[in-house]
């Protein structure tokens, strides 16, 4: 790993431990999503479709291959810190419990279908993943705003016009699947979600963002196991 991305990989942690998710509110996929460089190359990349990453690959002979894979390495979570980020700001304490949230989330979902190992070994897949943009939800407004008309139809002017309403949170990221032993991509994806305005609210600052990761971590683990086919709706 080069210095530049040292720096630029912050938070990184060990095993994080499953966080418990109260109700939260509806979370959707966002129109667009912008590649941070964590990934370095995105030239394979295509156009998600329906029920996939805005942005994906997924190599064309895993489908064949996939059953060779029993085990999986999950490297430690990180935070992407690229220009302009506005993750920068966000705490040390708020950092830490993101990337552990997202890091057990894998560990948990792809746990159901494979060994969780520290060391490559043969028919080990490696996940290499980064929060690439996380922002918290304006708890107070969120709960108000989800009660008052008026206000409730501000936000969805707003998301009319910019795809993601008010008061409500969001978060990007990536991640990079291979071969543990040969290092050949198998699938990556860049993907990006926002939360979606409902009469609930939320009840944490945070909801929008863990319910983010949970779904990435379930639909990842989903795709894998089952060879490259997509997860049914939800």
């Amino acid at each position: 790993m080069t210095a530049y991305s040292k720096q630029n990989l912050v938070g990184i942690v060990g095993l994080g431990l499953m966080l418990s998710m109260p109700a939260c509110t509806p979370i959707k996929q966002a129109r667009n999503v912008e590649e941070s460089g964590f990934l370095g190359d995105y030239s394979a990349l295509r156009e998600g479709q329906n029920g996939e990453a805005l942005k994906i690959y997924l190599n064309p002979n895993y489908p064949q291959i996939c059953n060779n894979y029993d085990k999986v390495l999950i490297e430690p979570v990180g935070i992407w810190v690229g220009k302009n980020s506005d993750m920068a700001t966000i705490s040390p304490d708020d950092r830490q419990m993101l990337v552990n949230h997202l890091h057990g989330s894998l560990v948990n979902e792809l746990g159901k279908h494979y060994q969780i190992v520290r060391t490559p070994q043969p028919g080990t897949l490696r996940i290499r993943a980064a929060i690439t943009e996380a922002e918290g939800s304006w708890v107070a407004l969120d709960t108000v705003s989800s009660f008052v008309p008026q206000l409730l139809v501000m936000s969805k002017l707003k998301e009319i016009a910019t795809g993601t309403g008010s008061f409500v949170g969001k978060a990007s990221g990536e991640v990079e699947i291979t071969d543990a032993s040969t290092g050949e991509r198998l699938a990556v994806a860049v993907d990006r979600m926002v939360g979606n305005k409902s009469v609930t609210g939320v009840t944490g600052k945070w909801d929008d963002v863990t319910r983010t990761f949970d779904d990435w971590s379930d639909r990842m683990a989903y795709r894998l196991a089952n060879c490259g086919a997509n997860r049914p709706e939800q």
